[in-house]
């Protein structure tokens, strides 16, 4: 557990550090409206949608994997110092929940000690990147898989909705962020609607972050 943190600290790093590439500082971003809810009990809500495929801008990891096998741009492949490493690594275009591209996001998470290490950066231009820092079962995507009698190399088409949290407990914490996000904390819910597989196993659905933050006291 505590490997899995630490190397969850790593990747959130990594994270902050790619997604705080989608700024371009001297340009004045325009923005949008925040889709954002206040709960009563002094938080505020605000979910983000990934669409699959047409949201990918880099996909590369390791055999497995939800997208390792599918790497974007075609061809594209981990570094040789990682190739070995159940390691992944997704940038994509992230939305709101009126569909409206807001930033990017990058999720890297990394299979060890039974567990799987993930970390998200959204970067919103105008507002800064929030950090989402969590953990999940490795097994959860291919028990999904088998659920569906899922066979690779042949297209599939249905309903399949894959939670990453288990039970009543969230997907993750959020680590605070930059800009608006700096003083916020939280927590975060991951889940993968997955509507379809083509024949090179690329998946066809919705990736939804739903995050509730607070200020941090």
């Amino acid at each position: 557990m505590l490997k899995a943190f630490f190397v969850g600290g790593i990747l959130l790093g990594l994270a902050a550090v790619l997604g705080a590439a989608g700024f371009v500082p001297w340009v004045d971003h325009p923005r949008l409206v925040s889709q954002t809810q206040v709960l009563p009990n002094g938080g505020r809500r605000e979910d983000f949608f990934v669409r699959l495929p047409v949201d990918r801008i880099v996909s590369m990891g390791s055999e497995g994997l939800p997208l390792g096998a599918t790497p974007f741009p075609p061809g594209l492949e981990l570094p040789t110092a990682l190739a070995a490493e159940p390691l992944q690594i997704d940038h994509f275009k992230v939305r709101d929940a009126g569909g409206n591209i807001v930033g990017v996001a990058s999720r890297h998470s990394i299979s060890l000690d039974g567990s799987v290490a993930v970390a998200w950066s959204i970067t919103l231009p105008s507002r800064g990147s929030l950090w989402l820092v969590g953990e999940a079962n490795p097994t959860v995507f291919a028990a999904g898989f088998e659920s569906i009698d899922y066979v690779p190399g042949e297209p599939w088409s249905g309903d399949l909705e894959i939670a990453l949290a288990t039970g009543e407990a969230p997907a993750g914490r959020i680590d605070g962020g930059s800009d608006e996000f700096a003083t916020l904390n939280g927590e975060y819910d991951e889940r993968w609607q997955i509507t379809g597989i083509d024949e090179s196993g690329s998946l066809r659905g919705t990736i939804e972050l739903n995050t509730t933050t607070y200020l941090t006291r």
